[in-house]
């Protein structure tokens, strides 16, 4: 096969190449064909500009900036930069279809792109859709379109402006910021993750995430930080960092070791708190353990047991059997059963069909048709069908 070689400063008109072109520094190729066929590489060194649309085996190109006015389509691309320069540059004014990009400089596509194996360790710029398969930037991509994948790792930078999906799984070491909709089975975030509306799996957060909305099937593990403007759905959430829920939020499982805040109308079957926890008003669930502390607005409505070895502070709350070891302060506690353990601290009123009051615990205010009053504890006032009280309680009989 021959071989073409286009010189420094040269300008040749080309319509077919049986074997390699080499085209050199400063050099223009005019494409009087609807496409520049190659049968082997296209090998460029320096500044290069072609007119026209190129099929080849494959781009090599180094030092320079290339410029190709219409679509590419090879097997492979490959952009490397020497030391002594600035980074060198693909610019591809049309489409581009390969097999593989290796880019150690810079590729910017005008149109679309379509590639198997994608590493980038300088600068990827992608203004129409992606479609790619094993995509991994250490550098810095931006897509102007959805950008589609089977497996994403970011340990530079990445910004999307519409939407990702992704088959397999989205691990950011670097810093993601996707303003559409971000699509993935398995989502790892070492590093920050800015998105819209959140799609997964299972999400496993060590740095940051702030998301518009996320729908989560299985579970959020979080020890960094995660922030939801909306809704968020999932199975489990664990948080061991700091977490803001959105309202409407449905959440099977939460468990809290963190700082927890969720909105409002907040929806679990259950929840353990052992760090700090907050809901804004009215929330819905089954199980409720407090280890820690927990505050609410509005009604907290349960359909089983609230059991507080720390602190539970808010408005209103209801429940099946509820038991304080520790602080509960709301305006009024319905239960059908409630145990107030020794020396715990309960303001406002509690209202249930049998409560028991053990050994040296304070509480404001009982209406309840069974009441038992332990060893030196007392209550400002009682209201109760039955009452059996300790001699050393101290209490008042309301009528």
């Amino acid at each position: 096969m021959e071989k073409i070689v286009v010189n420094e400063d040269e300008e040749m008109e080309l319509t077919k190449v049986e074997g390699d072109l080499e085209i050199l520094d400063g050099a223009t190729v005019n494409v009087t064909s609807e496409v520049l066929k190659i049968t082997g590489d296209l090998i460029c060194k320096g500044d290069v500009l072609i007119k026209g649309s190129v099929q080849a085996n494959m781009i090599k190109h180094r030092n320079g900036y290339l410029e190709i006015e219409g679509d590419v389509q090879v097997k492979e691309v490959h952009v490397s930069s020497s030391r002594m320069r600035n980074g060198s540059q693909l610019t591809i004014y049309g489409n581009l279809v390969c097999d593989k990009a290796d880019i150690d400089g810079g590729l910017e596509v005008d149109k679309d792109f379509t590639c198997d194996e994608v590493r980038i360790m300088g600068a990827c710029k992608i203004h129409g859709e992606a479609k790619v398969s094993d995509y991994k930037v250490s550098g810095s991509a931006k897509h102007g379109g959805n950008l589609t994948a089977v497996e994403v790792e970011v340990d530079g930078s990445l910004k999307a402006e519409v939407n990702v999906f992704v088959k397999d799984e989205f691990e950011i070491s670097g810093s993601a910021k996707v303003e559409g909709k971000l699509e993935a089975p398995e989502i790892e975030v070492g590093g920050s993750l800015v998105c819209g509306d959140l799609i997964a799996v299972e999400i496993e957060i060590g740095g940051s995430t702030k998301v518009n909305s996320a729908k989560v099937e299985d579970k959020i593990s979080v020890s960094g930080s995660f922030k939801s403007n909306e809704s968020v759905v999932a199975k489990v959430v664990g948080c061991n960092g700091s977490a803001k829920i959105g309202d409407n939020s449905q959440i099977a499982n939460l468990s809290v070791n963190g700082a927890t805040k969720t909105g409002s109308n907040f929806k679990f079957e259950e929840i353990s708190v052992n760090g700090a926890f907050a809901m804004e008003d009215n929330a819905y669930g089954n199980n409720l353990t407090i280890n820690g502390s927990c505050k609410f607005g509005g009604l907290l409505q349960l359909t089983k047991d609230l059991k507080i070895n720390g602190s539970l502070s808010g408005d209103k709350t209801e429940a099946d059997e509820i038991t304080v070891a520790g602080s509960l302060n709301c305006e009024e506690t319905r239960a059908r059963f409630i145990l107030v353990e020794q020396n715990s601290r309960v303001t406002g009123t509690l209202i249930a069909e049998k409560a028991i009051i053990e050994e040296g615990a304070r509480v404001e205010n009982i209406i309840a048709d069974d009441v038992e009053i332990g060893e030196d504890a007392r209550v400002n006032y009682v209201q109760a069908k039955i009452l059996d009280a300790h001699p050393s309680a101290k209490y008042k009989l309301k009528e």
